[in-house]
């Protein structure tokens, strides 16, 4: 089919591109706030007598100042990697749901309504066992590309992973960071990414809304080579969400998510060696089905093409994506350095 241009307003799509940036960023500033507070409201629970000393030693010491206690600071820092251990997932759960309601400002009752509820096509379980061959094979592919460049980045005193494997293991050991990283978090991340922003964006091509929608996505989790993860992953689960409904990419999200708890928790060699061989054949056969189907995908890329040739062009042009996205990466940067 040929392509046939669409006028769009690029004032509208400009607006359209900073509502869902904002949404995003408010949605992850309340986020942060919220979870700041549930720990510093878990350290007053759990360590009351810690906090009063600090109270108290702060009235005594030279102008109320707590930089002459650093008895009570390493006290302190304990106090908080335990609280973190334990209550980050719950948290996390809070923050989403308090940043949720955001997106309201750009989708209205739809969030809750069209955007979890609509239908595209029936899906067979073999279309859906293909997506996971997909992500899975993004798996090895990610961890493939980490076992090649880690070795580089450590020689300037970096890491790739450190930052993610200690978050993953600090938050699988507890029932809260179980409940948020395989059943809560997927569930608020669909409805974010795959339900407001590509809903709010389909307007200007399903290829538009699926790209954009992953790379919010991906570089809203700030570890940049957990962000490249999941930019990939967001491209399969927003076809699967804008192909078929959201149920099925929340599916898949818990599914992989629910791998790197497994993970942390049946780490072993025999385990570690059957879970890699199975990341090999995924790989193997996503790389097989994408050369066999290379006319289907030429096909699909057509008919998700965007409204207007300029969309792309238009949407990175906007400052308030450009602001995001220089943000994200600064954050990413800095969390390879420290």
């Amino acid at each position: 089919m040929p392509y046939i241009p669409v006028y769009v307003d690029p004032k509208q799509l400009k607006r359209d591109v900073r509502g869902v940036v904002l949404c995003v960023v408010a949605f992850i500033a309340t986020v942060s706030v919220v979870s700041t507070i549930v720990l510093i409201a878990a350290v007053f629970i759990e360590y009351p007598e810690l906090v009063n000393d600090l109270m108290n030693n702060a009235v005594r010491s030279t102008g109320g100042s707590l930089g002459q206690m650093p008895a009570e600071y390493d006290r302190l820092g304990d106090a908080i990697l335990s609280v973190s251990a334990e209550y980050a997932g719950l948290a996390s759960i809070l923050g989403m749901i308090c940043g949720l309601p955001w997106f309201f400002t750009i989708r209205g009752k739809n969030l809750l309504t069209k955007d979890v509820t609509r239908v595209h096509s029936r899906v067979k379980p073999g279309t859906i066992a293909l997506m996971l061959v997909f992500i899975l094979g993004i798996q090895c592919f990610m961890t493939l590309l980490q076992l090649g460049l880690e070795p580089l980045f450590n020689q300037s005193g970096s890491s790739l992973t450190d930052t993610l494997e200690d978050t993953t293991v600090d938050l699988a050991t507890s029932f809260w960071g179980v409940l948020y990283i395989v059943i809560l978090g997927p569930i608020f991340e669909e409805l974010v990414f795959r339900g407001a922003v590509m809903r709010k964006l389909e307007r200007y091509g399903a290829n538009f809304a699926i790209v954009i929608s992953a790379l919010l996505f991906g570089l809203y989790h700030i570890i940049l080579f957990q962000a490249a993860f999941a930019f990939l992953i967001g491209l399969v689960l927003a076809y699967t969400a804008g192909r078929f409904s959201l149920k099925w990419s929340i599916l898949l999200h818990m599914i992989n998510n629910g791998l790197a708890v497994l993970t942390v928790f049946l780490g072993s060699e025999a385990f570690d060696m059957a879970l890699n061989i199975c990341y090999m054949l995924a790989l193997a056969a996503s790389i097989l089905i994408l050369i066999l189907g290379r006319r289907y995908l030429q096909a699909q890329k057509q008919a998700g093409a965007p409204s207007h040739r300029r969309v792309f062009a238009r949407a990175f042009s906007s400052p308030w994506l450009i602001l995001y996205i220089v943000l994200c990466v600064l954050g990413g940067v800095s969390l390879m350095i420290v």
